[in-house]
């Protein structure tokens, strides 16, 4: 065999791969590659038809909450604020405040009644409170207002630390854990329908 029927050979085979590789990568590799996105998306599927039939199997389940939500919110008054007039309603939230304050271990500074707003079938009814406290009391005051009943939201929180006092012997300025707070609590009052 010569030099040139070896290439002759040489030639002949990659005249015959060259359209099997056509065809392999025009053809047969863009299915290989379709079907492996086919079984991709028919894992994800099954997994949301799991999620969704374990969500569907909680219905009955979300239904009662959901029914007993509707009768606490039609017998919900006990998140509105009571009173007949935002009047009467900021000062009963000025004596919710200072007794919150005072059970936490605060001292009450100042309190401020502010305007009534209407916003639909209700009235916002806002008080601006001072007060000083340590660290922990303050946590305490704020979980307590925004954890208990009537529904209350702390609006414009400012906390400053109280300076720290003087030592006399050393003439060094000893630390306190003492905060002056300023903060706006509003409350809402639910105007019956005239």
């Amino acid at each position: 065999m010569t030099l040139n029927d070896a290439w002759q050979r040489i030639l002949a085979v990659g005249l015959l791969l060259i359209p099997l590789a056509l065809i392999y990568l025009t053809v047969v590799a863009p299915y290989l590659d379709y079907l492996a996105e086919n079984r991709e998306r028919i894992e994800d599927l099954k997994f949301q038809l799991q999620r969704l039939q374990r969500a569907a199997a909680k219905a009955p389940l979300w239904r009662r909450q959901l029914e007993i939500l509707e009768s606490a919110g039609r017998s919900g008054e006990q998140h509105f604020l009571k009173g007949t007039t935002p009047t009467l309603a900021a000062a009963e939230l000025q004596n919710r405040l200072g007794e919150i304050i005072r059970s936490a271990g605060g001292e009450t500074t100042s309190t401020q009644t502010l305007a009534g707003k209407a916003e639909g079938a209700f009235t916002r009814v806002a008080v601006r409170v001072r007060f000083t406290a340590s660290t922990p009391a303050l946590r305490r005051i704020l979980h307590t207002v925004e954890a208990e009943k009537p529904l209350l939201i702390v609006e414009n929180l400012r906390i400053r630390p109280v300076r720290g006092r003087r030592d006399p012997k050393t003439r060094k300025t000893v630390p306190v854990d003492r905060l002056n707070v300023d903060m706006r609590v509003v409350g809402y009052l639910h105007t019956p329908a005239s």
